[in-house]
């Protein structure tokens, strides 16, 4: 475990699918210029999606080695595609840039709770049942994939307790305007002027 007396921190956005915890921890990210722990995935890149952008693409065959050697966090299978953040990855990026952001389901987050302790800020994106939903439809996911993912809400809404922030993504600038605030106050860079 590193040492975190410098006070760096790993920035985890968790939530429910469909919370928007990609599209605010991005926005929030690059605003204030933070390194991104990409998780790698068997799945086809989405129309829009880059290699080394959005994910890591990789065969499944590759996925399995590299999980049967615990390279991985925390992995999760939906609809037969893998996802799956490797540890050497958050590492490299933490020892180098001293804070970084991932995006993992509440059992990565508590798994790297567990990891890296205190160094480890959770803020947790959720939003209504019939919200997630529509959101996941009109992004063009199908209707057994999103039953599949909103089958774990309740699940993942038990996790909001644990957290250190938890916010409830009605309006998008509002929810990353929020969450910015939140990270500027561990960074205490004074990028921006909040008055």
């Amino acid at each position: 475990m590193r040492n975190t007396s410098g006070k760096p921190h790993i920035f985890v956005f968790t939530g429910p699918d469909g919370s928007g915890r990609k599209t605010i921890a991005d926005m929030a990210g690059t605003t204030l210029e933070l390194k991104k722990v990409l998780s790698y995935t068997t799945r086809e890149p989405r129309q829009g999606e880059q290699e080394g952008q959005d994910y890591h693409f990789i065969s499944p065959d590759a996925f399995q080695k590299a999980s049967r050697n615990r390279e991985f966090v925390e992995t999760v299978n939906l609809e037969g595609q893998q996802y799956g953040i490797k540890q050497a990855d958050i590492e490299r990026l933490w020892n180098e840039y001293g804070f970084v952001y991932v995006i993992l389901n509440p059992e990565g987050a508590r798994l790297l709770k567990q990891a890296y302790g205190d160094a480890v800020i959770r803020l947790f994106l959720y939003a209504d049942l019939q919200s997630l939903r529509q959101r996941q439809i009109e992004r063009g996911d199908g209707e057994r994939l999103v039953a599949a993912r909103l089958s774990y809400y309740d699940e993942a809404m038990a996790y909001m307790p644990e957290c250190e922030y938890a916010v409830e993504n009605v309006d998008l600038s509002h929810t990353v305007f929020a969450i910015t605030n939140v990270l500027e106050g561990y960074l205490n860079r004074q990028l921006l002027n909040l008055d």
